[in-house]
């Protein structure tokens, strides 16, 4: 039986064997919970929109927290700007938050230009009216600077009950005009 494959460190340089359930633990290949939200805190802030429910990732693209791990044009995923495979650790410093679609184009590359993250980018742009419905849908509510509304219950809009809550209720699609 061979013997088991030398350890690389960053450097390249071997520092002898050890079981690989080991190496794991050193050196974790998911980012942890303190991780990924301090990795959102650092994305670039969507303008008008709650910071805790949206941002845009390195290629510009906006995201929604929601939506983390799936495959649509406002999913994300969290990635290791010097990619796991090539001794990228799995810390704030190195974590940046990317469109699903863009995260895997890029894949194991390292240090890839804006401009060719951006031609991995989902082709659809969501309208401010877009992503209002899309807010409501997912959270029951809009929270915009200066514009808050909740989703109206079905018995509110049967005109059976009288809600107690102080937030107004959307009316969406917003009218510009208002």
């Amino acid at each position: 039986m061979a013997p088991s494959s030398p350890r690389r460190d960053l450097d390249g340089e071997g520092t002898g064997g050890g079981s690989s359930a080991a190496r794991e633990k050193e050196r974790p290949r998911s980012f942890d919970e303190k991780t990924r939200s301090a990795c959102w805190r650092k994305a670039a802030v969507v303008m008008g929109r709650h910071p805790e429910r949206w941002r845009q990732d390195a290629a510009g693209n906006v995201v929604c927290r929601r939506f983390w791990s799936c495959h649509g044009c406002l999913c994300y995923e969290y990635d290791h700007i010097v990619p796991f495979s090539k001794g990228g650790e799995s810390t704030v410093d190195n974590c940046q938050i990317l469109q699903t679609r863009v995260n895997r184009s890029k894949s194991d590359k390292a240090w890839i230009e804006q401009a060719e993250m951006q031609g991995f980018s989902c082709d659809i742009k969501f309208t401010d009216k877009e992503l209002d419905v899309i807010e409501m849908a997912v959270y029951g509510d809009v929270i915009r600077p200066g514009k808050q509304c909740r989703c109206r219950t079905v018995a509110e809009m049967l005109g059976k009950v009288k809600s107690k809550n102080q937030m107004a209720a959307c009316e969406l699609p917003h009218n510009d005009a208002s």
